[in-house]
C-alpha cells in the first residue's frame, strides 16, 4: 500500500508550475510536457517537490557545443532530472558543513538517508519505446503487439495483414537508430519495431539525443546521479516510482517492456537494485497536446528547491534573452548545462579534500577535461557498460567532443 496519494504529487507538481511566472510557458494553440522530482520522506511522510522540467524539444547534431555550455536535450524529463542533480549537489555540501541534508557522510563519500525516498511525475508517457501502445479499445498485449508468426493451417496470410490492419497503435516521432533495423512504417500495429533505441523527434538536422524512454531506462539500471555524482556516492540513487499523468494514452505493460525488459531474456530481478513502480493519475495538465494544440512551445522551464530556489527559462538549449555576446559566455550558460554542472561537482571536490585526491591523484582538478573525468567513474561505468550489453544491446554513439576544462573559462 502506497503512503502517498498519487493524485497529490501530480498536484504538488502542477500547482507549482501554476505558480510559475509566464515566461517559457506555452501560448495560445501551443502545448508542453511536465516533469518532476518529489522528495517523499518515509518518516514524516511529507511529499516535496525538488525539481520541476518543462519541455520538448531537441537542438539538431550540428548545434552541439564542445564546451558544454548548451544543452542538447530540452525535454521535460530531461530538465527535471538535470535540475534534480543540483538538489543533491547542493544537499552534499550542506551534509560537509554539517547543515540538515538529505544526506550522510559514509567514510569520504555521502549516502542517501533510509527515510528518503524519490518519485518522479510526468504529465505524459516518455517519447520513444514507451509511446508505443495500443489505441483504445483494441484488444491485444501490448507486451507482444506484433502477432505471433504461427498460424493455423487453414488461415491465409491475406486475413492474418487484414488482422494487423485492424489493429493500431499510437506512434512516436523519435526514429530507430542509423545502420540498425529501421521500423517497417506498414498500416496498423506493424508501423513500429518493439525494444529499439531511438532518438528523439524532430525536423532538419538529425538529433543524437536518445528518447526518454531510453534515458529514463538507463536510469532506472544505473542510477539517475550520472557518472559524476556517482563518484561522490556511496551507492547509486534510483527512482522508486514512476507517475504518469491522464488525458494522454497511457499503458503500464508498454512501460514495463521499455523500462524493465526490452529484448532481454535475463530476469528482471538480477539486473535491477530497485524495481520501480508505475501508476497512472487521474490529474490532468492543463498544457497536455489536444484539441488546437498543434505545436510544441519553444522554451523550456526548469525549478529547482535551493535556498533562493532556482528558475530559468530555456530556448535552443541556452538561456532566453540572452545578448549575442553573452551567449557565448561561459558563465552566462545554464545551470544545468555540462559546464555548470562540472563546476558543481568540482567545488564539492574541493571542499571533500581525501575524496578529491583518491579521485584526481596527481592530476590538476582544473585542468581534468569533463570527458576525462567521467571515464574515472568506474563503478558506474561498469555497470553502464553491463546494461547496454545485457539490455540495450546497442546505443548511440556521440562524437567525443566535451573535452573543456574550468581553466577554458
Amino acid at each position: 500500500m502506497l503512503e502517498f496519494s498519487i493524485d497529490k504529487i501530480a498536484e504538488y507538481c502542477i500547482n507549482l508550475y501554476d505558480k510559475l511566472p509566464k515566461s517559457g510557458k506555452p501560448v495560445k494553440d501551443e502545448w508542453t510536457v511536465l516533469s518532476g522530482i518529489v522528495q517523499f520522506d518515509k518518516v514524516t511522510k511529507v511529499c516535496d517537490v525538488v525539481s520541476l522540467g518543462t519541455g520538448s524539444k531537441c537542438i539538431g547534431a550540428s548545434k552541439m557545443s564542445p564546451a558544454g555550455n548548451i544543452l542538447n536535450d530540452s525535454h521535460a524529463e530531461v530538465f527535471a532530472r538535470r535540475g534534480f542533480l543540483i538538489y543533491l549537489y547542493k544537499n552534499i555540501v550542506h551534509t560537509i558543513e554539517n547543515k540538515p541534508s538529505i544526506f550522510v557522510k559514509d567514510k569520504n563519500k555521502f549516502k542517501l538517508r533510509e527515510n528518503i525516498e524519490f518519485i518522479f511525475y510526468s504529465s505524459q508517457m516518455p517519447c520513444g519505446d514507451a509511446s508505443i501502445i495500443p489505441k483504445i479499445g483494441i484488444e491485444d498485449d501490448v507486451g507482444n503487439i506484433v502477432l505471433s508468426s504461427k498460424r493455423d493451417a487453414e488461415e491465409d496470410s491475406c486475413d492474418i495483414e487484414s488482422k494487423r490492419q485492424k489493429l493500431d497503435i499510437y506512434r512516436t516521432g523519435a526514429k530507430c537508430l542509423p545502420h540498425t533495423d529501421q521500423d517497417p512504417k506498414k498500416p496498423g500495429d506493424n508501423y513500429h519495431l518493439l525494444g529499439q533505441v531511438r532518438t528523439k523527434p524532430g525536423r532538419g538536422d538529425r538529433t543524437l539525443s536518445v528518447s526518454c524512454s531510453d534515458k529514463m531506462a538507463r536510469w532506472i539500471h544505473v542510477g539517475i546521479q550520472g557518472a559524476l555524482l556517482d563518484m561522490l556516492l556511496s551507492e547509486p540513487i534510483f527512482i522508486k516510482y514512476f507517475i504518469f499523468g491522464s488525458g494522454v494514452p497511457y499503458c503500464e505493460k508498454a512501460l514495463q517492456r521499455a523500462f524493465l525488459k526490452r529484448n532481454c531474456d535475463i530476469s528482471i530481478e538480477k539486473m535491477l537494485t530497485y524495481i520501480p513502480e508505475f501508476y497512472q493519475c487521474s490529474k490532468i495538465f492543463p498544457h497536455i497536446r489536444e484539441g488546437d494544440c498543434i505545436r510544441p512551445a519553444a522554451g523550456s522551464i526548469v525549478w529547482v528547491k535551493t535556498k533562493q530556489n532556482l528558475l530559468e527559462v530555456a530556448v535552443q538549449g541556452q538561456k532566453l534573452g540572452l545578448t549575442k555576446k553573452k551567449a557565448n559566455s561561459l558563465s552566462c550558460c545554464l545551470s544545468i548545462s555540462k559546464y555548470k554542472l562540472y563546476k558543481l561537482f568540482q567545488e564539492v571536490l574541493i571542499k571533500q579534500n581525501e575524496l578529491c585526491n583518491n579521485i584526481c591523484g596527481e592530476e590538476s582538478l582544473r585542468k581534468l577535461e569533463y570527458s576525462k573525468m567521467k571515464k574515472k567513474s568506474e563503478r558506474y561505468q561498469a555497470n553502464w557498460c553491463a546494461t547496454k550489453e545485457l539490455f540495450f544491446k546497442i546505443w548511440t554513439i556521440k562524437p567525443d567532443m566535451w573535452n573543456f576544462t574550468l581553466n577554458d573559462q
